[in-house]
């Protein structure tokens, strides 16, 4: 038994996934995401090894504050002294942390919600979307706020949240998919064959929209990115004197003039890293897209 994923070709069967990344490849803008996505966590892994300086402690402040970027410090340093290429690079451990697990835990829940609701209709496909109707229509920036303003801070509770505030559109793209897919003569076949409810969805109809849960988490992962430095710059994210991009951005907020190298390149390293996951996305949606193999 077979899904939609698999298709004959003169040399044999090919997968979805087969045919899916050989087009992705030939995607230059896609690529391109791709590569400098890799770049960021490899930069993320290697910040021990790329820097000898430390990112958090301060150096000495009245004589070291502020300086300009020059061959000591490639990107100057902050108002405690500390060098910004440092905190850049150990920052990026952070932020693609938090997008990268906040988004996890919204694809798998979204998908579970998602594939309950299409699979099994009726009620609980009308109560599980009135939910998800609920969820979307309180403003996520305020909820995120309220949250972190009445427990104390830490990083895993701004993950947690991230990912419990990101599910429901992934559930809504999961339940589309199942909701076409449970109509198909291979899912026909398996109730036939008396295949329980539980394993045809895990078996046969969560494989089967891996591609759109992929794309779709792919996508969110910038916004994350940019919500977790928005939080950070209003003081509620990640706590001192672990480093942020959006927390350094916010530390260079009164001194753009005098000293814009504080904000401007985390800045910088914020923009690159979404236009990389936009591109990547883009170019896994454009490969994968349905339309173009059914």
């Amino acid at each position: 038994m077979s899904g939609p994923g698999e298709k004959k070709s003169p040399k044999g069967p090919r997968s979805l996934w087969s045919d899916g990344w050989s087009r992705f490849r030939k995607n230059r803008m896609g690529m391109a995401g791709a590569v400098i996505v890799g770049i960021f966590y490899l930069i993320a892994a290697l910040a021990p090894v790329l820097t000898t300086h430390d990112p958090v402690e301060q150096g000495d402040i009245p004589r070291m504050r502020y300086h300009a970027p020059n061959q000591q410090h490639l990107l100057g340093t902050d108002k405690f002294g500390r060098d910004v290429l440092t905190r850049i690079l150990y920052g990026a451990r952070i932020s693609l942390l938090i997008s990268f697990i906040a988004v996890a835990i919204a694809a798998v829940l979204g998908s579970a919600v998602g594939a309950a609701a299409g699979y099994i209709g009726g009620i609980v496909d009308a109560v599980l979307m009135r939910i998800v109707d609920g969820l979307l229509a309180i403003p996520r920036i305020f909820l995120l706020l309220t949250c972190i303003s009445l427990f104390s801070g830490s990083v895993w509770l701004i993950i947690v949240l991230l990912g419990l505030t990101s599910w429901m559109e992934t559930a809504r793209l999961v339940r589309g998919q199942v909701l076409s897919l449970k109509g198909m003569e291979f899912i026909q076949a398996a109730e036939a064959l008396g295949v329980g409810g539980r394993r045809i969805v895990l078996r046969h109809l969560i494989p089967n929209t891996l591609t759109v849960i992929i794309v779709a988490a792919t996508l969110r992962i910038g916004r994350i990115i940019l919500i977790e430095a928005a939080l950070s710059f209003l003081g509620l994210g990640v706590p001192q004197p672990t480093p942020s991009w959006g927390q350094m951005i916010f530390s260079g907020r009164d001194v753009l003039l005098s000293a814009w190298w504080v904000s401007t390149f985390p800045g910088v390293a914020i923009a690159v890293t979404v236009i990389g996951y936009n591109l990547f996305g883009d170019g896994l949606r454009d490969a994968f897209d349905p339309r173009q193999y059914v």
